[in-house]
């Protein structure tokens, strides 16, 4: 049996995604909060776990050797293939490899450009970083409302649940913080309204997690 601990940011959609897939495949996890605003996620303790200072990271401890995982979407591979039963990916490896195409839609091509740590780069004031954000953010998702075309169902793909859900939700709510309107895009907000009835949603929503200290916007 393997000892799970994820070590995550409450608004992380990265770290959601993880907690999405924790749930869905009803695992057990010890959750340790890396603050991403004071510091704690570039301290040489958290980057001993990842060198890059960010956050998911989920630390397996099996036959008391421990294994540090990061990168979300590796995390989620690894958790499909040692925890196959409920699935998050299709069976056809067509459909399977669309489910994959849709999750880097969001990890490749719209959460990395409104990261924090990209954010804090973008020269301007707060307006101009919005601004930089939501045309990443649209692009992105407009690509994805296209994508879905002949696959969607209740969700992403058909009527189960799939990794591309797990990286649409946390998207959908960065997009919400930055201000993009969702119905521009029908076929994705619907099934963001669909993802909102299951009982993952619930149990890893980011207020969940939120830190009894945060005073921050």
């Amino acid at each position: 049996m393997n000892e799970l601990k994820l070590y995550h940011y409450w608004r992380s959609s990265s770290s959601w995604r993880v907690r999405l897939a924790l749930a869905h495949k009803k695992l057990s996890a010890e959750f340790i909060h890396v603050s991403l605003l004071n510091g704690e996620a570039e301290s040489p303790s958290h980057r001993a776990r990842n060198p890059l200072g960010y956050v998911p990271v989920l630390e397996v401890t099996h036959e008391n050797k421990t294994h540090l995982l990061f990168e979300s979407l590796s995390i989620l591979e690894w958790l499909e293939e040692t925890y196959p039963t409920p699935s998050h990916l299709p069976k056809d490896s067509f459909t399977r490899a669309r489910a994959r195409s849709l999750s880097e839609i969001i990890n490749s091509e719209i959460q990395p450009l409104h990261n924090l740590s990209v954010l804090n780069e973008v020269s301007g004031e707060a307006e101009a970083k919005k601004h930089w954000a939501q045309h990443w953010i649209a692009q992105g998702l407009n690509a994805y409302e296209l994508s879905l075309k002949n696959f969607s169902g209740l969700y992403s793909i058909g009527d189960e649940l799939t990794n591309a859900d797990f990286c649409l939700v946390p998207q959908c709510y960065a997009a919400e913080r930055f201000e993009v309107d969702l119905k521009q895009y029908p076929k994705l907000y619907q099934i963001y309204l669909n993802l909102q009835k299951t009982g993952v949603y619930a149990l890893t929503h980011p207020d969940r997690f939120k830190p009894a200290d945060f005073s921050g916007p």
